[in-house]
């Protein structure tokens, strides 16, 4: 199916990351637990970073998650991105997601329902296996965000 073919309401989970740097494939590694489950409305990308091009792919959905690994922080930090001031953007290889959600509301006057899950990571050597302790704590995310998107 297209992307355009999928009709607003529906959810999308974003794994961003490297899985070709153990712990920063994390986000890869959730989305694909979370596509292996075939949830209803749930739609998956996997990248290893977020372009502005993706913004207005990401609009066709009421609510994005983001999942991405973290150096430091909880072990897993999953948390609903708040519109902030604007600033101004001095790279296109690191938006963060406050970015998109400012970005969303300034060019398209949309809000976006974006929430960000970080899982920490302690490896980022190359490598295509997670820590044990990531590996875990990933998990424990994939259930954090289906029981999100159920409720």
């Amino acid at each position: 199916m297209s992307l355009n073919e999928d009709k607003i309401g529906k959810f999308l989970v974003i794994g961003i990351g490297n899985p070709l740097r153990s712990d920063d494939g994390v986000g890869p590694y959730v989305a694909d637990c979370i596509e292996a489950k075939s949830l209803s409305g749930v739609k998956v990308w996997i990248t290893q970073q977020l372009f502005i091009e993706d913004l207005e792919r990401m609009l066709e959905f009421s609510r994005i998650i983001l999942v991405d690994a973290s150096t430091e922080g909880s072990p897993i930090d999953f948390r609903l991105v708040e519109k902030t001031q604007l600033q101004a953007i001095s790279s296109s290889h690191h938006l963060s997601a406050e970015t998109f959600v400012n970005l969303a509301s300034s060019i398209y006057q949309k809000d976006v329902r974006l929430s960000l899950c970080s899982v920490r990571g302690s490896c980022f050597e190359v490598g295509d296996k997670l820590s044990p302790e990531t590996q875990k704590n990933a998990l424990r995310a994939v259930q954090l965000i289906c029981d999100s998107l159920k409720g």
